[in-house]
C-alpha cells in the first residue's frame, strides 16, 4: 500500500495541473436604498443577481447591500468607486439630468413594465449615455402610475393650494408648483417622518410606495390622473471603470440579462407590488380625478411638454418633440388591446 501512495499523489498533482488554476469569482457590490422586502429588491434585483451568476457560469456575482445612506448620494458613491452598482433616482440629483425627464412627464400612460421597456429603448437609441458621466446604466425604469396621496380628501381643485406635499423633485415639483402646493423635496426614506410630524400633508408616489414604506395610516386618499400624472426616472448604474475592468465574457454575461430585460423585470416587479397595495387598501381607495379636481390638474400640467422641449434642446437634443412622441407611441403600442 505504501508503494501506491506516491503514485496516487503524483496523479493528483497531474490532474490539478491539467485542470489549471481555479477560476476566481468576481463579486460586485450593489447598493440599494429600500429594504430587502421592497419589490424592486425582492422580486427584481434578487432575481437579476441570480440570472447574472447563471449567465456567467458562476464567474460573476452580485452582492446586494442595504447601506444606511442618503439615496441622493448613491450616484456619487458609484462614480467614486465606493460601491460598484446602485439603484438611483434621477430626480434626487438636482440639475444633473434633463433628458431623463421624458418618462416623468404627464400622459405617458402604460404600466411600469411597458413604460420601462420603452424608456430603455428610446433613451439609449435617441440619447445614448451622455448624461451619465462616470457611470453606465444597466437598466432605466419607472414605477406604476404616479399619484397624489393626502391625509384629507380633495373635492375641489382649489383645495390643493397651500397643501405641503413631499415630492421627489423634477417634474413632480413642477406639477406641485402649478397646483399651488407647497413643495417639500425629500427622498422616500424621509416620508414617514415628515408625515407623522406634520411637516407634510401629503406625498407624491405610486400606490406601491404607500404600502411598502408604511404610509397607509398617514395618507388615506389616493388620486389618480387619467393617462398617468407622472413617472419617476430611475436606473441601475455601474461604475464605468468597473464595467470596463470585467473580462469580455463577464461583460457579455452581464449585458445578456441587463438593458431592456432588466428594465422590464423591475417594471414588472413594481406592477405586481401596485396590485398588492391596491388589494390591501381596497380598489375604492383610489379616486380617479374628475370634474373640478381634474380640470385643476390639467391646467397645472399644461405646458410641461413645451418646457421640457426647451430645456432638452438647450442641453443638446435636436429633436425632443420626436423623441417624446416616439416614447409615448411605443408605450401605447405595447399596451393590451393595441
Amino acid at each position: 500500500m505504501k508503494h501506491l501512495l506516491p503514485g496516487l499523489a503524483a496523479l493528483a498533482v497531474a490532474a490539478a495541473v491539467a485542470a489549471g488554476p481555479a477560476k476566481a469569482q468576481r463579486v460586485l457590490t450593489l447598493e440599494t436604498y429600500a429594504g430587502p422586502n421592497h419589490a424592486v429588491n425582492a422580486a427584481g434585483l434578487t432575481l437579476w443577481a441570480q440570472q447574472v451568476e447563471q449567465a456567467s457560469g458562476g464567474d460573476l456575482k452580485i452582492n446586494i447591500t442595504y447601506p444606511p445612506v442618503d439615496p441622493r448620494d448613491l450616484m456619487d458613491r458609484v462614480r467614486n468607486g465606493i460601491g460598484d452598482i446602485a439603484w438611483m433616482t434621477h430626480g434626487y440629483t438636482t440639475g444633473r439630468f434633463v433628458f431623463t425627464d421624458m418618462i416623468e412627464l404627464p400622459g405617458s400612460g402604460g404600466n411600469a413594465e411597458v413604460a420601462s421597456r420603452a424608456y430603455w429603448r428610446v433613451y439609449t437609441e435617441e440619447i445614448g449615455m451622455r448624461e451619465h458621466r462616470g457611470v453606465t446604466p444597466l437598466a432605466l425604469f419607472t414605477h406604476g402610475p404616479g399619484m397624489i396621496h393626502t391625509a384629507r380628501p380633495i373635492t375641489a381643485g382649489e383645495q390643493f393650494k397651500g397643501l405641503r406635499i413631499r415630492t421627489g423633485g423634477g417634474i413632480q415639483a413642477a406639477i406641485a408648483n402649478g397646483l399651488g402646493l407647497v413643495t417639500v423635496s425629500a427622498p422616500v426614506t424621509k416620508a414617514q417622518e415628515m408625515l407623522s410630524q406634520g411637516v407634510a400633508d401629503g406625498v407624491m408616489f405610486s400606490i406601491e410606495t404607500i404600502k411598502s414604506f408604511n404610509l397607509g395610516d398617514l395618507v388615506t386618499h389616493h388620486y389618480h390622473f387619467p393617462g398617468n400624472l407622472y413617472g419617476s426616472s430611475m436606473a441601475i448604474i455601474i461604475n464605468t471603470s468597473v464595467l470596463e475592468g470585467l473580462t469580455e465574457a463577464q461583460r457579455q454575461a452581464l449585458w445578456s440579462v441587463s438593458g431592456e430585460h432588466l428594465s422590464g423585470l423591475i417594471g414588472s416587479a413594481w406592477d405586481g407590488a401596485d396590485k398588492v397595495a391596491i388589494d390591501a387598501f381596497g380598489a375604492d381607495s383610489v379616486t380617479v380625478m374628475e370634474g373640478d379636481v381634474l380640470a385643476a390638474v390639467q391646467a397645472a400640467t399644461a405646458g410641461l411638454d413645451e418646457a421640457w422641449y426647451a430645456r432638452a434642446r438647450e442641453a443638446g437634443l435636436e429633436n425632443p418633440e420626436a423623441v417624446l412622441a416616439r416614447l409615448r407611441a411605443e408605450v401605447a403600442a405595447q399596451m393590451p388591446g393595441n
